[in-house]
């Protein structure tokens, strides 16, 4: 009976995790970053609904590159001064 609600708790602590991370944080990141690419053509409408992954997808990109970023500034210069 413990490990059926210790299953239950994980399964609702990776689902809420899932939604506030990859349908919250990173889809609204990578729709700000196409938006601005893009000087606000896409995602709009009906574009926003359909395109939810590849949105997702592109803010997870835009956070590695600035981590990235953010990592070769501190290796190089940030080292230096």
């Amino acid at each position: 009976m413990q490990e059926e609600i210790t299953n239950c708790v994980v399964a609702v602590v990776k689902f809420i995790a899932y939604y506030i991370i990859w349908s919250f944080v990173l889809f609204n990141l990578g729709r700000v970053s196409l938006l601005l690419v893009t000087l606000g053509q896409y995602p709009r409408g009906l574009d926003a609904q359909r395109h939810v992954n590849q949105i997702s997808l592109v803010g997870t990109l835009v956070l590695v590159l600035a981590w990235s970023l953010v990592a070769v500034y501190n290796n190089t210069l940030g080292v230096h001064a």
